[in-house]
């Protein structure tokens, strides 16, 4: 199976890409198949490789406690995850699963070190839209974070103006 140039220029990682280098890209992806249901890659599972949607839909969730999960997004046609994998061989931070039957493709960590060394070019505007990925990312947790905790403060009745020193803490 060979990935569409097409769909490739659609993906916000490649968008710096001309042509030669979304050849070279495609040649190192490899295809998955992911039926309805099926798990990717489980939280805590080793990190390899990052995942492309070319069709269908791939829940991302974080266990919360006992048969507690909860969703912290879906990806679709277009999008990535799993691109901490590219970088950093710890475990897995979230469970990926297939919402819907879905068409994936995989870019494995030895591919990407390959492009780093061998397509410097290449590797550097996939690096620079990947840290721009990163930084929305980490701004949307952030905002989770502090609805989070804003929920459990108010949920506990819990009160800032009582505990003032906690609260009037600024990050520099």
């Amino acid at each position: 199976m060979q990935i569409a140039p097409d769909y490739l220029r659609t993906v916000a990682l490649f968008q710096d890409l001309n042509h030669d280098a979304l050849s070279t890209v495609s040649a190192l992806l490899v295809a998955k198949k992911v039926p309805a249901g099926a798990v990717i890659f489980r939280e805590l599972d080793n990190s390899d490789a990052l995942y492309l949607v070319e069709a269908g839909e791939v829940v991302i969730s974080k266990h919360v406690q006992g048969p507690v999960d909860v969703v912290l997004t879906t990806f679709s046609r277009g999008d990535f995850f799993g691109e901490m994998g590219l970088f950093d061989a710890g475990p897995r931070s979230a469970t990926a699963q297939a919402k819907v039957d879905s068409l994936l493709w995989g870019l494995e960590r030895k591919a990407f070190m390959n492009i780093l060394s061998d397509h410097p070019e290449i590797g550097a505007k996939i690096c620079y839209r990947l840290v721009s990925v990163f930084i929305d990312r980490l701004r949307s947790t952030n905002e989770q974070a502090r609805e989070a905790i804003r929920w459990g403060l108010e949920a506990t009745g819990y009160s800032p103006a009582a505990n003032r020193a906690l609260f009037d803490r600024k990050s520099t």
